[in-house]
């Protein structure tokens, strides 16, 4: 499979020739928010626009988005409170790449321990160690979910192009 794992959206492929590239993540649609919602009322955990919707119905909570951000900054490892519990900023990214996972798998019918994972020509700006860094971290989360065979590269790979 591939994952784009987007600031906004993020989106997995599975090659099949003769059929539909993208799977449909959420409600028929191929694009998952990259939002985790934790809904404080019910003590639960939502992702995409299941998570939006909560958070837009006004429900207690607290809502995060934009999580690609962590990756290559300092607060990757850090930590924030979360309904009265500590979370490290690592494992929630951990979460929504393991939701995005099992949410594949359930459309595609089977499981996914291979994986190509797309990024940006930048994680870090001017900073080519944070940037190093971020694709590791990404990786590791990718390993940590069950793709044991993971590849992370930028889409100027694919063209020949050099960043």
């Amino acid at each position: 499979m591939g994952i784009d794992f987007g600031t906004s959206n993020s989106t997995v492929g599975w090659l099949r020739p003769g059929q539909a590239t993208l799977l449909a993540l959420e409600d028929g649609k191929v694009t998952l928010p990259s939002v985790v919602f934790f809904n404080a009322e019910e003590d639960t955990v939502s992702f995409g626009r299941a998570g939006l919707g909560e958070y837009l119905d006004g429900h207690e909570g607290r809502l995060m988005r934009s999580l690609k951000s962590l990756l290559g900054s300092s607060l990757i490892d850090g930590r924030t409170e979360v309904q009265g519990s500590v979370i490290v900023f690592r494992d929630l990214l951990t979460q929504f790449i393991a939701n995005v996972k099992l949410r594949a798998e359930a459309q595609a019918g089977r499981s996914f321990e291979q994986a190509v994972l797309g990024r940006p020509v930048f994680f870090v700006d001017d900073d080519t160690a944070a940037d190093r860094v971020a694709e590791e971290t990404l990786g590791d989360i990718a390993r940590a979910v069950g793709i044991s065979n993971c590849f992370v590269f930028q889409s100027s790979q694919v063209s020949g192009s050099q960043p």
